[in-house]
């Protein structure tokens, strides 16, 4: 209400103006027409306004008695400190006047938490906070209230200016079982009055209190615990009050809300199992894994924090992730959230600041730098051209095993400088990737001084007989937890009221043992005088939350929609309110704080919460939740839509999906896949399928994802929808090599791209048919699908394809001798695969580019591209493409450096054995046989090269049988198997070989001919690779060719000038290029030998 004289602001109870004295308007209680404060009668209503205030019949004034009732309230009593000597200093008017702008101060500041003043006491206030209006923080309003009237005093003692006027106020406040109501009669009346020990406490605490200090008694400490800074003053004997009681000094509010823990109770084998690895981990260095199972509330959370607090103590530094069932953002996942922790990145980390520490990570040297690829993974970071090409060569396999290494390379690293503690709770919601995390750091901390602290319900326990077999053995100490003790359950119920209570006793024998639940009950029975038991812990929460304020019980059945952990962004958003606090959430132990989250106090809270919303209720909660999400998390965004059953989610869902396959993350996306399939019409479930059948693939599951593809085609309602469902399926019918049903998926998708022109679909279907055309060995039917589809591919500019297409062709060129023109595509294919990051593709073709090189004779840019394909084998950890391009290394350096060569050898066959190739295991003992024979260890070479033979026989002859063969032929001394390797390798070039079969077997025949004089079978060898080269020579063959001839004819006696000056020739040639194998023979015929 404003004053009509000087316009100051006044309460609406209020007759005089605080500022001036000035007479205020007059309200009608009829109408509530404000009127003059000296008419008769309303201007409103025209009622009289001395009648209207007379009538004892009148609803509005006339008084109600208040039965008295049993309940909790918050006593606050304010005394003016030194009010006597005021007296004694002031003029009687002057201290009216004092004392009238003190009581409108402090009932100001009261107003503003909705305190009721019962009194005024001379220069007193008795205040109560719960009654007659409950609030569901009242013990929390009170003791801002105290703080605030400090505050506000301290400033009104700053605008005076008497000289001996020093204005301060003592506090006392407690909190108790009251009875309220109005008592007395007649005059002697009081209403809203209430009787018991707490007003008597209120008032000795404020009689205790220092000036311009706020005392609190221990009931009122505990239900703020955590809310505000507290000196605690000890046991005070207070004047009237039989027993001692704790006082505390609250000093100010807490800078971060927050609650005390529940008391701990029991577990003392538990923690000394626990105290028992800590010890032996600090003295050893070697570390454990430790696993607390039990029923939902039985106590596991509080056992850990206990945990966490002893090995803090211990020297151990604690890093916790947690899993969550539904609500998880972006990089908030258990173990993303822990790689952050280790980093030190806070949760709220914007992305420069992400990047700023992975790049210190790596100018630390925590991590090798091959690793940074998936630190960006694991930190949600963007991956450069260069990376993100190399991860997409990787498999999905490879991608999980790398995180899974730099997650273990990082806690190996921080435990290395300081033991470490790693927290992983709730893992009976963990997926199969976060369960294969845990298994590898499981590994891992038994040989560093690192432990690993795992909690789970006990029902669907996720660490298995087939998890437990992935750790190998190493050391996992499972803890089950029993239902606490009745001593200890009479001790937990002690902590929050008199254990020998009724209530208590009935408490702990509904609990059965069960922490949360006691403690859930004891809580309600702070809040409540109600006896009645609820029969479960969610009844006990749902009578909970009916006695909270209307608002708060409204933000916490919004917070149970977002997710057991949520941000106050999100659930402002939801709630249309920027400025609604938690605190209340807080001071009720339903929710608290997490760095810059809030965390459900137990996730049965969250899910009982949850399920008392009505399904319409829930439905528009989850659809504006979507909305805050729709452009910040896909995923999230997908998720909410699905739960408010809006038609939309599965459209969402593959805009989710694709973002997480975008990632490589095809686990994820999987899930999202199968999910949106349970809710999408079948009519809208084509591209999902796809979808499903994609990352099957890609995961492995081949079968599982030819039966997406066909399910596909069953669904697509469009034919080209159709068409892409059979080239899908044709795709993975590839993996399993059923040529003929491949060709048949191809058929059906080939009548319907062609009749509708689909440029994109022809280049895959053709591109399709020339793989299986080169697995058949049909070459020039692969070359002409290939180029068919490389002219479809550039139509419809699909870089992808196109680069496919050209490396196929290459693959097609050099099956059929025409190297040139292979190294042609080849160069291509990389260079574009290059430019759009086609990691894949370049893996597999730079060792084919290597070979070409070998071919044209220019071995050192053959080796830079061995060595290329090396390194970025190993970076996508991929140990074929790691032996071909070896075994690539070998063949071009054992023509000019056999030291590199045997280099390059060892390191493929060692991974062939590895992987279990056994015919690059033949390739490699062929090679090493060859090396044995350069240096004179015949029989050794023989013994190899015939271990190679036996081999490629088991395995197959076609791939490298004519090599192996012209190796033996080489390296024995026995004519006779000299002439039937070299016999049965050529009927094999006769039946159909690749390219460097011929190339090889015929160079080699010329060398074994020379080696045996038989002048006129190297001629024929020679006739027989110029015969193979001829529609496009290569300048390798060409030199060995022109050296076999010319070796051949200075051997019979030829050595005219014209021998001579090829020979000369062919040895510089072979200086220029590197062809030093070639040199020995060349330079003994030059030196006359």
């Amino acid at each position: 209400m404003q004053c009509p004289q000087c316009h100051a602001e006044n309460r609406e109870d209020r007759h005089f103006c605080a500022k001036c004295g000035a007479p205020l308007a007059v309200t009608c209680p009829e109408c509530g027409f404000a009127n003059e404060p000296d008419v008769d009668f309303c201007g409103g209503c025209g009622r009289a306004l001395s009648a209207i205030a007379a009538s004892p019949t009148d609803g509005a004034l006339k008084h109600e008695t208040l039965e008295p009732e049993r309940r909790q309230v918050t006593v606050m009593f304010c005394d003016l400190v030194g009010s006597t000597a005021l007296a004694e200093r002031l003029d009687p008017e002057e201290l009216h006047a004092l004392l009238a702008q003190y009581q409108d101060t402090c009932a100001d500041v009261i107003q503003c938490f909705d305190g009721y003043i019962a009194r005024y006491v001379g220069d007193g206030l008795l205040v109560y906070f719960g009654y007659p209006q409950a609030h569901e923080d009242d013990p929390y309003r009170a003791v801002r209230t105290g703080l605030g009237i400090v505050e506000a005093i301290h400033d009104l003692d700053t605008k005076l200016t008497h000289p001996h006027v020093n204005l301060a106020v003592r506090i006392g406040i407690a909190t108790g079982l009251v009875v309220a109501g109005d008592i007395g009669s007649g005059e002697r009346r009081e209403e809203k009055a209430v009787v018991g020990e707490t007003p008597n406490l209120a008032a000795r605490l404020q009689t205790l209190a220092q000036p311009n200090a706020v005392l609190i008694g221990a009931s009122t400490q505990r239900l703020v615990e955590g809310l505000f800074d507290c000196d605690d003053l000890g046991p005070q004997r207070l004047k009237g009050i039989s027993e001692p009681g704790t006082a505390y000094r609250v000093r100010q509010a807490s800078a971060a809300p927050k609650r005390a823990r529940t008391p701990f109770v029991g577990r003392r084998a538990e923690l000394r199992q626990f105290a028992g690895v800590i010890e032996a981990c600090g003295e050893t260095g070697n570390g454990h894994a430790i696993y607390v199972r039990g029923e939902a509330g039985i106590g596991k959370t509080r056992l850990v924090e206990e945990f966490i607090a002893n090995a803090e103590q211990a020297g151990f530094v604690s890093h916790k992730g947690l899993v969550f069932d539904f609500g998880v953002g972006k990089g908030q996942d258990a173990i993303r959230a822990l790689v952050r922790s280790l980093l030190g990145i806070e949760a709220s980390s914007d992305k420069p600041a992400r990047q700023a520490v992975a790049g210190k990570v790596f100018v630390d040297s925590l991590l090798r730098s091959e690793q940074r690829v998936f630190l960006n993974d694991l930190l949600d970071l963007p991956q450069s051209t260069e990376m993100r090409a190399m991860y997409d060569a990787m498999d999905n396999a490879t991608r999980n095993r790398g995180k899974r290494e730099v997650v273990t390379g990082l806690i190996k690293e921080a435990s290395g400088r300081q033991s470490i503690l790693v927290t992983i709770e709730d893992v009976h919601w963990a997926d199969a990737l976060t369960l294969a995390y845990l298994g590898a750091i499981t590994v891992l901390v038994r040989d560093c001084p690192a432990v690993l602290l795992m909690t789970a319900r006990i029902e669907g326990d996720p660490l298995d007989q087939a998890w437990r077999s992935t750790v190998h053995g190493s050391p996992l100490m499972t803890i089950d937890l029993a239902p606490l003790r009745q001593a200890e359950a009479i001790a937990l119920a002690s902590a929050f009221i008199d254990a020998s209570k009724r209530v208590a006793m009935t408490c702990i024998e509904r609990a059965q043992g069960n922490p949360l639940f006691l403690e859930q009950l004891l809580r309600g029975a702070e809040e409540s005088e109600d006896e009645t038991v609820p029969a479960s812990i969610e009844s006990l929460v749902l009578a909970r939350v009916d006695r909270l304020m209307p608002a708060d019980k409204q933000a916490l059945q919004a917070a149970s929609v977002i997710g057991q952990r949520f941000s106050r962004e999100t659930l402002h958003h939801l709630l249309d309110d920027p400025a609604y606090d938690c605190t209340p959430l807080i001071a009720h132990h339903l929710v608290r704080p997490m760095e810059e989250h809030y965390l459900f106090a137990h996730a049965l809270i969250q899910e009982a919460v949850y399920a008392s919303l009505l399904k319409t209720r829930r439905r528009e909660l989850h659809r504006r939740v979507g909305q805050w999400f729709s452009d910040r998390d896909p995923v999230l965004y997908a998720q909410h839509l699905d739960r408010a059953e809006d038609p939309a989610a599965p459209r969402a869902y593959l805009e989710a999906v694709k973002t997480q396959a975008a990632d490589y993350r095809y686990e994820r996306a999987l899930q999202l896949v199968n999910r949106a399939l349970e809710i999408a019409p079948e009519s809208d479930s084509f591209m999902l399928r796809c979808l499903e059948g994609e990352f099957l693939r890609n995961l492995g599951s081949v079968p599982e994802s030819i039966d997406a593809y066909r399910r596909a085609s069953e669904v697509a309602v469009e034919e080209v929808d159709r068409c892409r469902a059979w080239i899908g399926v044709a795709e993975s019918l590839r993996l399993t090599e059923q040529h003929d049903e491949l060709l048949e998926a191809l058929d059906h998708a080939e009548v319907i791209a062609k009749a509708r022109d689909l440029s994109v679909e022809l280049a895959r279907i053709f591109q399709l048919r020339g793989k299986v055309h080169f697995m058949r060995g049909e070459i020039d039917s692969c070359l002409r699908a290939n180029t068919i589809s490389l002219e479809h591919a550039r139509v419809a500019n699909s870089p992808e394809v196109e680069a496919q297409a050209l490396g196929d062709l290459g693959d097609a060129e050099y099956a059929r001798g025409r190297v040139i023109s292979a190294y042609g595509y080849f160069h291509q294919c990389i260079e574009l695969s290059r430019e759009h990051g086609f990691g894949r593709i370049v893996t597999a073709n730079l060792p084919m580019r290597a070979s070409a090189q070998l071919y044209r004779n220019q071995l050192e840019a053959a080796l830079d591209d061995v060595r290329a394909a090396f390194e970025l084998a190993k970076k996508i950890r991929q140990p074929r493409a790691e032996m071909i391009a070896a075994v690539v290394g070998v063949y071009i350096a054992s023509m000019g450096n056999p030291t590199e060569g045997k280099d390059w050898n060892r390191v493929s066959l060692n991974v062939a054995r590895r992987i279990g190739s056994r015919i690059y295991e033949a390739t490699n003992l062929a090679y090493m046989g060859r090396f044995a024979a350069q240096e004179g260890a015949r029989l050794e070479a023989q013994k190899l090269a015939q271990e190679a033979v036996a081999i490629m026989r088991d395995s197959g002859m076609g791939f490298l049988g004519p090599y192996v063969l012209g190796t033996l032929a080489l390296v024995t001394d026995d004519p006779d198997r000299r002439r039937a390797a070299l016999k049965e390798g050529q009927e094999l070039l006769r039946s159909g070989s690749i390219a460097h079969n011929h190339l090889w077997f015929y160079r080699d025949a010329m060398e074994v001919c020379l080696q045996m004089a038989e002048w006129d079978e190297v001629g024929r060898y020679a006739e027989a690779l110029e015969d193979y080269t001829s529609a496009e020579p290569l300048p390798w063959s060409d030199f060995f060719i022109a050296r076999g001839r010319a070796l051949a004819a200075y051997r019979q006696g030829e050595r005219t000038q014209s021998t001579m000056q090829e020979l000369r020739r062919l040895c510089d040639e072979a200086e220029r290029v590197g062809l030093t194998v070639a040199l020995p023979k060349l330079e003994a015929a030059l030196s006359g030998a």
